[in-house]
């Protein structure tokens, strides 16, 4: 912790120099926990920035924030920094409340922004808990990730990492991080799984911390539908194989229920396993095995449907484990998952695989014949993928 209380005022680490501090430490200064009152030690090294730790073992909400070196680090540059653009920034203050301590709490014109720091791995559920909360408390929270990433085309992200990702109309879903080694923010714009763990991007935008507002100001990226569109076929077929190859038919749940309903797994239509940009970011489950539970549930069996057939037979495979949402603690999933299924019908209704009626149903433009040779199913890549480009390109 950075703050302690000295001759009944507080004290802040990160305004004063090392000598300073040294000093204050030989004049035998009493520090005390501004939340628990109890002693503090202030700790001065060589390789850590100076902070307060307490000597005692009772219990204090913030003795279970176990800071790291780099999450003190990383508060004392965002304080700095957002000091220069607001007037009221507090570092660990009590939100009595909600009765939980931001690492920043940034107070503007009655409108209060609070800044958590996340450097360990902790259940996305205490995220969703605090930021739950601050929003009660009329509070907006941001939480900033510096866990180190493992950069690449694709992007490996954890099941914890993910929980950072976000969505907003101009970058899509994305991923905002800060190195404090570098000082500098990088944010990886639309977001799209070809994997559980694996992301495509646009090109990543670096925001060095002397430049960094709130909100964060930013041109929008170009999209990175080409780069994804590119892969997608050879992901697909990826997936594909890797389900022959190491799955059975009697383990997998989802192969067996393929082969029950007679359909040939390899020669599934290409318009099942579509990329559903941007909206698909939202499922865990591969968009083929999702895809397929609609054109198996709804499509096949009713010669006319509605959006809230699809969406009521989504929710039951959602609701029965068959589908899995990623947990993405920052973002409301209810209405994503809405225009995930719209967005899905509008696609086969561009290819021309489904055909609107009057009202609000829909109806197969043609009954799905499956190829009896690979040949065949060739010609049916040949007919629909360059349409499929072309309307993605499009969009």
């Amino acid at each position: 912790m950075l703050t302690a209380i000295m001759d009944h005022q507080h004290f802040t680490a990160i305004h004063h120099s090392k000598e300073e501090l040294l000093n204050l430490r030989k004049s035998l200064k009493t520090f005390t926990c501004p939340h628990c009152s109890s002693p503090l030690i202030l700790k001065i090294g060589n390789i850590k920035i100076p902070h307060f730790a307490h000597t005692s073992k009772l219990p204090c909400i913030l003795e279970t924030k176990k800071e790291t070196p780099d999450h003190i680090w990383s508060k004392a540059l965002l304080y700095k920094r957002l000091s220069q653009l607001f007037q009221d920034v507090k570092l660990e203050h009590f939100v009595k409340e909600v009765q939980q301590i931001p690492d920043l709490l940034i107070t503007e014109r009655g409108y209060r922004i609070a800044i958590e720091i996340q450097c360990s791995t902790i259940p996305l559920s205490e995220i969703k808990e605090r930021t739950e909360g601050f929003r009660k408390g009329n509070i907006h929270p941001i939480w900033i990730l510096t866990q180190p990433l493992t950069i690449g085309t694709p992007l490996k992200l954890t099941s914890f990492q993910q929980g950072f990702i976000r969505f907003s109309e101009e970058l899509h879903f994305y991923l905002l991080h800060f190195d404090p080694s570098n000082e500098s923010f990088t944010i990886f714009p639309h977001l799209t799984p070809v994997s559980t763990n694996s992301f495509f991007f646009s090109k990543e935008i670096e925001i060095p911390l002397d430049t960094f507002t709130i909100p964060v100001s930013i041109l929008p990226p170009d999209q990175a539908n080409s780069l994804f569109l590119k892969n997608w076929k050879r992901y697909r077929e990826k997936w594909i194989n890797n389900k022959i190859q190491f799955s059975s038919a009697r383990r997998d749940p989802f192969l067996s229920e393929v082969y029950r309903e007679g359909d040939t797994f390899l020669y599934l239509p290409l318009f099942i396993g579509l990329p559903v940009i941007p909206h698909m970011t939202l499922i865990k489950t591969h968009p083929l095995q999702w895809q397929y539970y609609i054109w198996k549930d709804v499509l096949k069996k009713s010669p006319y449907f509605t959006r809230e057939m699809i969406y009521s037979a989504f929710m039951r495979r959602l609701e029965n484990g068959s589908i899995e949402t990623r947990n993405f603690p920052l973002h409301s999933t209810g209405s994503s998952i809405k225009t995930l299924i719209n967005d899905y019908l509008c696609l086969l209704e561009k290819l021309e695989i489904i055909q609107k009626k009057r009202g609000k149903g829909y109806k197969l433009t043609a009954k799905w014949i499956c190829p009896k040779t690979f040949i065949d199913y060739q010609q049916h890549e040949h007919d629909l993928f360059p349409k499929l480009k072309h309307i993605l390109k499009k969009d």
